[in-house]
């Protein structure tokens, strides 16, 4: 009887996550983690937040821990206005004629140029003039190129040397976010399931 019941109570814990009734994922974390409004070392441009690293040089592999480092990925460009304001700020704070590291690669499929964030194919592409070109077979990531004072996109060797163009990852939303007054669904869920765990099976 008591499995059956628990097990009644994991439909429902599912049930509320699928359809967006929790404002947060049911976990054990603190509220105010959730609602941090804490960006540094991220600056804003744009709509956007992102950090900068235009003093150390490294490849793309190197790019990419380094911005797990600060909890985000190297950058995917989604619209044409993030990559004019990507592009306005680089020029205009003494970056011009550095080559900027992004998210995107065709390491998996050639020709096919993917998010590494999220494995989607990249929403967004400005090329540069006859790019990508996979210059003797090798250019497998992409970074931000400079012509004409205008970045544009180019692929070129992934272990080849740029900087880092950090992006911020989406928040999740907290309580007061979604509409709700409080927590106390969330918190009644989150007791539920960690009654549930033993006979659940479940996994920190």
């Amino acid at each position: 009887m008591e499995i059956r019941v628990t097990m009644a109570l994991a439909q429902y814990i599912l049930i509320f996550c699928f359809t967006g009734v929790l404002c947060n994922t049911a976990n054990t974390s603190a509220p105010s983690a959730d609602c941090s409004t804490d960006t540094h070392p991220f600056i804003p441009i744009g709509s956007k937040y992102y950090l900068i690293n235009a003093a150390v040089k490294m490849n793309w592999f190197e790019a990419g821990l380094f911005c797990r480092t600060f909890g985000s990925d190297l950058a995917v460009i989604e619209s044409e206005a993030e990559m004019d304001a990507l592009s306005f700020h680089v020029t205009t704070n003494g970056n011009l004629w550095k080559y900027f590291w992004l998210g995107i690669t065709d390491l998996a499929v050639e020709g096919k140029f993917m998010s590494h964030y999220n494995g989607r194919a990249m929403p967004y592409a400005k090329w540069a003039r006859g790019q990508p070109d996979d210059s003797q077979k090798r250019e497998d990531c992409v970074h931000l190129w400079p012509v004409n004072n205008i970045y544009f996109m180019n692929d070129y060797p992934c272990y080849s040397e740029g900087y880092a163009l950090c992006k911020m990852r989406p928040r999740p939303k907290c309580c007061s976010e979604s509409g709700l007054s409080n927590c106390s669904l969330k918190k009644l869920v989150q007791e539920y399931v960690r009654n549930a765990c033993p006979i659940l099976d479940c996994r920190d």
